[in-house]
């Protein structure tokens, strides 16, 4: 019996008078959110009180329940407002890093996982040049494919995706490191990661500290260690680059902003507005459905950055110390994009400054995108024909050692390979 389409269209029209009327409220949400962005005392609420609100939403209160950026430095309170950047210099490098991975097969013959790392570093000018490295490794055995309790406790944290996941980014930033120490010169360098600083998945109490000691303490932050000590000896600006940012933390701080409750910052938002209480949840009518891209692409003209703004992750107050980070956001032209940088970058104007100039260069060179994590991503990626050499080969390995009831095993396997889940991005 074929699809009864006088039954159907009915509904798809239905469908479309929906999403005609869900626009509109959401474009209504939007412009009263770009207006409040400009002036967010306009329903009468004090600036103390703003900033009391903003401070409650963040670690270790967290009176709200929903994540707030931090409000950026100074006394303006028009949060909206647009930053030109410099001119960009003429003589520069760009290095950019990306990975890529093939999971663990649970169902194929032997436990092991790789993970591919990328680094390309572009010079511009006078003396043109660039270098594109990766470096592929493969984990197996029992101490590579799980985390020990260095404290001699029979404790043991197993990889699995989300880690490997933190793995990578690790090897990523590391791999950035490497190539700054590699490359000793005193010009100017943008130096630039795909998505954010921010680890939220270690935030989580679904891994155990000696986990996130070794991931965090001993791997990402001591390599931001290396990164702002190579900022010690040239103009050099790093960031993470998220595009599509499905990010609403600024949004969020227009939510305590419209609130018309008091004592949100002393006695919360659940307890007012939670399980039907006074519950409309009025900040709603600001900020349903309006992500921090979409608000900025109101106010920014192109090539212009938003003021800066902090995370108030829990993680990135607690652990981060001197590299706290701040995000700004960049309309470059195609798109408005999230720019996340750690403190040490936000806090010296210059470097700002670079970072601005140098991110809308890349992006002018790159068609929408920079073009150096444009080149560390395509370097990176392994393909389905990379996959199925790369188990072929351990299936030839496994039969070369005598193996061969696993190589078949391993045949098996190779015809219930995932896919490949594609390019990371930064937080939603």
């Amino acid at each position: 019996m074929s699809l009864d389409l006088r039954k159907t269209a009915p509904q798809i029209s239905a469908m479309g008078d929906g999403l005609r009327a869900s626009w509109q409220e959401r474009t209504q949400r939007l412009d009263r959110a770009a207006a409040l962005l400009r002036n967010p005392l306009e329903r009468g609420l004090a600036a103390k009180t703003l900033v009391q609100r903003v401070e409650a939403a963040g670690p270790p209160r967290q009176r709200v329940s929903f994540l707030v950026a931090g409000l950026p430095a100074g006394e303006s309170l028009d949060f909206g407002r647009g930053f030109d950047a410099p001119p960009s210099p003429g003589d520069y490098v760009a290095v950019a890093a990306d990975g890529s991975q093939i999971a663990l097969d649970h169902h194929g013959p032997v436990s092991c996982f790789l993970l591919n790392t990328s680094t390309v570093a572009i010079r511009y000018g006078e003396e043109r040049g660039a270098s594109i490295v990766s470096e592929p490794r493969l984990f197996s055995g029992p101490e590579e494919l799980a985390f020990r309790d260095p404290d001699g406790a029979v404790r043991e944290q197993a990889i699995d995706e989300v880690l490997m996941g933190t793995m990578r980014a690790v090897l990523e930033i590391e791999a950035l490191a490497e190539a700054l120490e590699r490359n000793r010169g005193e010009g100017p360098v943008v130096v630039l990661l795909d998505g954010s600083l921010v680890r939220w998945e270690l935030s989580s109490t679904r891994y155990p500290d000696f986990v996130k000691q070794r991931l965090l303490q001993e791997g990402y932050l001591a390599a931001l260690d290396r990164l702002r000590e190579a900022s010690r000896r040239r103009p050099l600006a790093f960031a993470g680059y998220i595009s599509g940012s499905r990010s609403t933390e600024v949004t969020n701080v227009l939510r305590v902003a419209w609130c018309p409750h008091d004592g949100v910052e002393t006695r919360g938002c659940d307890n007012i507005c939670g399980k039907g209480g006074m519950g409309r949840r009025e900040c709603g009518e600001v900020a349903d459905g309006v992500l921090d891209r979409a608000l900025f692409g109101r106010v920014l003209a192109a090539g212009q950055r938003s003021d800066l703004f902090a995370s108030q992750s829990p993680i990135v107050r607690a652990e981060y110390g001197p590299h706290e980070v701040r995000f700004c956001y960049v309309n470059v032209g195609d798109e408005v994009v999230r720019v996340e940088m750690p403190e040490w970058v936000a806090q010296d104007t210059s470097r700002l400054e670079l970072l601005h100039s140098l991110v809308l260069d890349q992006c002018r060179k790159g068609d929408g995108y920079p073009v150096a994590l444009r080149e560390a991503h395509e370097a990176a990626v392994v393909s389905e024909s990379d996959r199925r050499v790369f188990w072929q080969l351990v299936g030839d390995t496994l039969t070369a050692q005598g193996l061969s009831a696993a190589s078949s095993s391993c045949r098996a396997a190779r015809a219930r390979l995932p896919r490949f889940r594609g390019h990371r991005r930064g937080p939603s």
